[in-house]
């Protein structure tokens, strides 16, 4: 597990990274001001396990390219990363992935609230028609 405290322009922000053996959890944890120690402690020791049960894990893939590189474009590139900010891009995908099975978790329970509405608007007016019926 690994935890990165960065500034991403406006606000410090913690970075929390947690590998198994072919997923892993990431979450993103805004402290606001510029955080003391003392509150990087109290939110690992009280917070960090909670929030990181909330996170779905993603699956991923180790397996990376092996093939050779010119020197001058992997000094290019070694240039490029050294411009990044901290995220990593594994994490970045993580985070990505995870958004969107909680948006489709999301999704669904919209959806079946909408046909349970639907459903009750039916029967009420089942009922009304039959309240008309016998003429009540």
């Amino acid at each position: 597990m690994k935890l990165t405290v960065y500034f991403d322009g406006s606000f410090w922000c913690g970075l929390v990274e947690a590998e198994d053996a072919d997923t892993i959890r990431v979450f993103k944890h805004v402290f606001g001001s510029e955080p003391k120690d003392e509150e990087v402690w109290d939110f690992v020791a009280n917070h960090l396990l909670e929030r990181l049960d909330q996170v779905p894990a993603v699956p991923f893939s180790t397996r990376e390219a092996t093939h050779r590189i010119n020197p001058k474009r992997l000094q290019r590139l070694v240039n490029r990363e050294k411009a990044k900010p901290v995220t990593s891009t594994k994490s970045q995908v993580a985070l990505q992935e995870s958004r969107e099975i909680l948006k489709s978790a999301k999704k669904q329970k919209t959806k079946r609230q909408k046909q349970a509405e639907k459903q009750r608007r039916f029967l009420q007016q089942q009922a009304k028609k039959l309240q008309k019926k016998k003429g009540h």
